[in-house]
């Protein structure tokens, strides 16, 4: 391979290029570690990283959804530090060029790569839009593999990572790049980080299970359905709107006291929010003129509506959809323990909810109605049914 050098709005050609061979050379300069993949290689190679993490991602009862408060500038400065520092070990180096080489392989479509990912380890990987019970059901299904959850750790476990988006271009280090540039290049790495992280877990039948909570999957359904294989099992919670939008606000900072969502996202996912009325061609400035509800309603509708017709669903004959009910959550994760047979506790965690949507918010609970059937046919137009439990509230 020719050592080509490129900049940004040159071109450069080696002065006698070999015949019949174009030349590409990248750096990590140009694809630079995620926060993710360098708070793992700062760990793994000195025990602790300099960038604070959550410790504590499965807390279903008092998590609280901030946004990030650090300005840009720092934070990418840092990421950079602990990259560069991890690398110049022996194991930081190590687990960094497998992350570039399978980042390659993932662009190249290396089938040998592929086959190894898929051969011996079997993904259980939970889909769910925010605040309808995944990180409890990730946190269980890690027990149940024979994984105690409160050590692993957030940028592991956490489903912004591997990054996939509505939009194809996004603001990453100051330049506009293409998302399949983040979800590859991070899917690349989570592969490397679960692989060197669980590589002392026990098989089951033949193969390593390995838990994923992956919310923002359904965006690019098809590449990680296809990139983790035929052997991956894919479990989707849905819950009603309304309680699911009553436990974002609650998280959030509580309901704005005019009612409207609020010009400037408090937490990750109400800025999840804005995103899906952007892509819609509404702008921030519209959305926050809108009731809180109306506003929430309208990314959950959209997301359930890219579940099914991204490809998430459709066709997935490994998928478990589960309805937002402590019985049916419950009873999965028993089911889960018992399959595996290797938790000391075979009582499934309580999963807490509450019926505050009918007497805190009837006038969402009517709104909410015709949205949910329209999911409903939607789903049932491609064979498959939306939950009961739905409709219960939780």
């Amino acid at each position: 391979m020719q050592n080509i050098k490129t900049m940004p709005g040159t071109s450069t050609i080696p002065a006698d290029p070999p015949k019949n061979t174009l030349g590409l050379r990248f750096t990590a300069e140009h694809f630079p570690a995620s926060a993710s993949f360098a708070i793992f290689m700062e760990t793994a190679a000195f025990g602790e990283s300099s960038i604070k993490d959550n410790p504590d991602w499965g807390d279903q009862v008092t998590e609280k959804l901030t946004g990030h408060k650090e300005p840009h500038a720092e934070f990418a400065r840092k990421v950079k530090e602990a990259a560069n520092k991890s690398f110049n070990t022996p194991l930081g180096r190590t687990l960094g060029l497998r992350a570039y080489n399978m980042f390659g392989d993932l662009l190249t479509g290396n089938s040998k790569t592929l086959s190894g990912i898929q051969s011996d380890r079997r993904y259980l990987i939970v889909v769910s839009a925010p605040r309808h019970g995944g990180s409890y059901l990730t946190k269980e299904l890690y027990r149940a593999v024979g994984v105690e959850s409160k050590e692993v750790p957030n940028y592991l476990a956490h489903d912004g990572y591997p990054d996939a988006a509505p939009f194809w271009f996004r603001a990453t280090d100051g330049q506009s790049v293409p998302a399949t540039r983040n979800t590859i290049q991070q899917t690349a790495e989570w592969l490397i980080m679960s692989d060197w992280y669980f590589r002392n877990l026990k098989p089951t039948d033949g193969l390593k299970t390995i838990v994923k909570k992956g919310t923002k999957m359904i965006y690019m359904a098809d590449f990680f359905r296809e990139t983790f294989g035929t052997l991956t099992e894919w479990v989707i919670a849905v819950r009603h709107p309304v309680a699911s939008c009553i436990s974002t606000y609650e998280k959030s900072g509580g309901l704005p006291e005019d009612g409207l969502f609020p010009a400037k996202p408090r937490s990750v996912i109400e800025r999840w929010v804005m995103d899906a009325w952007s892509r819609d061609a509404i702008p921030p400035s519209q959305v926050a003129k809108k009731p809180y509800f109306t506003a929430y309603l309208h990314y959950w509708l959209r997301y359930h509506q890219i579940m099914m017709v991204g490809g998430m669903l459709r066709g997935n004959q490994r998928a478990t959809i589960l309805g937002y009910h402590p019985d049916t959550m419950e009873s999965f994760i028993a089911q889960q323990i018992e399959r595996f047979a290797v938790a000391e506790n075979p009582k499934p965690e309580t999963f807490f909810a509450s019926q505050k949507a009918h007497e805190r918010h009837p006038d969402w609970m009517h709104e909410a109605r015709p949205v949910i059937e329209s999911i409903s046919a939607l789903w049932e137009s491609f064979g498959v049914k939306l939950p009961d439990e739905i409709y219960d509230a939780f």
